[in-house]
C-alpha cells in the first residue's frame, strides 16, 4: 500500500497523528489527507515503468478489500483526521 506516505502503517498511529497535523496545517493553508483509503497500485502506474511489460495504464485498477479491513486499517485513520 501507500501508507508508507502518511506517519505510520498503524491505523491508530496515523489518525492520531494526521488530525493534529491537518489542523495545524489549515492556518491559511489547504492541506489534504489523501492515499488513505485503497490507494495501493504503486507499480507500473505510470507510462515509463510500464513499457515493455504489457500493462495497459489506461485500464481501471481495482483494490478490493473487505469490510472488516476497511474499516479497520483503511478508514479508521482518515476518519481521525477528518
Amino acid at each position: 500500500g501507500r501508507n508508507w506516505e502518511g506517519f505510520s502503517n498503524d491505523p491508530y498511529l496515523c489518525g492520531a497523528l494526521m488530525a493534529p497535523a491537518i489542523q495545524g496545517l489549515q492556518e491559511n493553508v489547504f492541506a489534504t489527507a489523501k492515499h488513505f483509503i485503497l490507494n495501493e497500485q504503486e507499480h507500473f502506474r505510470q507510462d515509463p515503468e510500464s513499457r515493455g511489460y504489457g500493462y495497459n495504464i489506461t485500464a481501471p485498477l481495482s483494490s478490493n478489500v473487505d469490510d472488516k479491513t476497511m474499516h479497520e486499517l483503511y478508514l479508521w485513520p482518515f476518519a481521525d483526521a477528518v
